[in-house]
C-alpha cells in the first residue's frame, strides 16, 4: 500500500443471499488511501457481491467492513453515503435524460426531493455538473440524450455522476468491460488522474490482465468467494493469474 491510512478496510466477511450457500467466505483486505485496487478473478467467484458488501449495499451475515475509518456492516450513515460511490457494470444511467440531467442525480443527497423530483437543481449545483463533465472531455455533450451517446461517452458520464458526489471512495464493478482495450485505457487514464487530483480511492473489478498491470496499484486475486493472493499490479501476468484461480 502506498501509505499506511487506509480507505477501506474488511474483516472476515461472510455473505450468502440464502444460507448456508456462502457466496463471500471469511474475505479480509485492506486498501489504503488514494490507491486503485484491482479485483481479479473467474465469472462467479463474488467479485460484485464484494463490491456491494463494500459499498453497503448488502450487508455480511458475518465480519466487519470500514469505510474511512466507519463501520458500515449494518449499514451506512446519512452522512457517509455521499462518501462512497458506486459505478455498476451496466452504469445505471437514465437513458432519455441528457447527459446533465444524469450527471446531476449525483447532487441529490444534497437537495430536497421535491427539488429533484422536478429537476430544479441549484445553479452552483449545474456549475460542478458541468465542470466533473469538463474535466471528462464530454463538457460538449451536456444536452445530448444519453441513448445517442457512445459507449465510452456514457461511461464518462457515469464517473461524471459519481465525482458530483464528491466521494472519497469509488467502487466499480466491471465498467468498462463493453469498450475495447483502446477506450477502455482513456477511460482508465481519466480515473487515474482524477484519483490524484480529487484524492479519490478507486476500487474496481478488472479482468483484463493488460489493464490491471498499466493502471492499478494493488491486485486481489479472488475465487469461489475467497481471497487467494494480493500482490502489486506490476507482479500480475496471465500465468500467474491463472495459476491462482484455478
Amino acid at each position: 500500500m502506498r501509505n499506511g491510512k487506509v480507505a477501506l478496510r474488511t474483516e472476515g466477511v461472510w455473505f450468502a443471499y440464502r444460507e448456508p450457500d456462502w457466496i463471500l467466505k471469511d474475505v479480509s483486505l485492506a486498501c489504503s488511501l488514494r490507491n486503485v485496487m484491482m479485483i481479479m478473478g473467474p465469472s462467479g467467484s463474488g467479485k460484485t457481491t464484494l463490491l456491494k458488501v463494500m459499498a453497503g449495499i448488502l450487508r455480511p451475515q458475518r465480519g466487519k467492513v470500514e469505510v474511512l475509518g466507519i463501520e458500515i456492516q449494518r449499514g451506512v450513515s446519512r452522512g457517509l453515503r455521499p462518501a462512497i460511490g458506486y459505478i455498476p457494470q451496466q452504469l445505471g444511467l437514465v437513458r432519455s435524460l441528457t447527459a446533465l440531467e444524469n450527471v446531476l442525480i449525483g447532487a441529490l443527497s444534497r437537495i430536497s426531493p421535491g427539488r429533484g423530483l422536478l429537476g430544479l437543481f441549484p445553479g452552483h449545483e449545474v456549475e460542478q455538473a458541468r465542470a466533473a463533465m469538463d474535466l471528462m472531455g464530454i463538457g460538449h455533450k451536456a444536452r445530448e440524450k444519453v441513448f445517442r451517446l457512445s459507449g465510452g461517452e456514457r461511461q464518462r458520464v457515469a464517473i461524471a455522476r459519481t465525482l458530483l458526489q464528491h466521494p472519497r471512495l469509488v467502487l466499480a464493478d466491471e465498467f468498462v468491460s463493453d469498450l475495447d482495450l483502446p477506450r477502455a485505457a482513456e477511460i482508465l487514464t481519466l480515473m487515474r488522474q482524477v484519483a490524484e487530483q480529487e484524492d479519490i480511492t478507486f476500487v474496481m473489478n478488472m479482468h483484463e490482465v493488460q489493464l490491471v498491470q498499466e493502471f492499478g496499484d494493488q491486485v486481489l486475486m479472488v475465487s469461489n468467494g475467497q481471497v487467494l493472493h494480493e500482490c502489486s499490479a506490476q507482479e500480475v501476468n496471465l500465468d500467474r493469474f491463472t495459476e491462482v484461480v484455478q
